[in-house]
């Protein structure tokens, strides 16, 4: 139970001396019941001249020897085709990541923005094809207004 579920302080503090109260109980009946540990001395002193066994020391664990360092290996160089080879594998491998990275992007973007197949022309900026020809019909007609002497129209 703990004390702070009593609410009436008087309790509480007559609960704490019963737990404190036994608890020295318990330890003074403990000591009591243990046998005090007295070292004997031994009854005849030692004779004169014998020594007392020496302790050996502890042997120390044997160790391996160190193992021996390995060779450096001899360095392999590559010849130029190699060279080439290794430099035309890495352009393409960027190239690849670029247009895949494109493609990705590409699909992202909305419709509107993606650019147009290239035989479709766009309506931004975008000629009819029979624009030219339109053009050059209206300068030969203008020349020819030119030349019989009409007047452009004034509002």
């Amino acid at each position: 139970m703990r004390i702070y579920e009593i609410t009436n302080p008087e309790d509480q503090l007559a609960l704490l001396k019963m737990i404190i109260d036994n608890t020295w109980a318990a330890i003074s009946r403990e000591q009591q019941t243990k046998k005090p540990l007295v070292k004997a001395t031994p009854a005849t002193p030692l004779k004169k001249g014998v020594k007392p066994k020496a302790i050996p020391k502890p042997k120390k664990a044997p160790y391996a020897a160190t193992p021996k360092p390995l060779a450096k290996p001899n360095p392999v160089y590559q010849t130029p085709t190699q060279i080439h080879h290794q430099q035309l594998k890495t352009k393409q491998g960027y190239a690849q990541e670029v247009e895949g990275t494109f493609n990705k992007d590409a699909v992202k973007m909305p419709k509107s923005l993606q650019p147009l197949p290239g035989n479709i022309i766009s309506p931004i900026g975008g000629v009819d094809p029979d624009f030219e020809k339109k053009m050059q019909d209206a300068r030969n007609q203008g020349e020819q207004n030119r030349a019989n002497g009409s007047l452009p129209l004034s509002n």
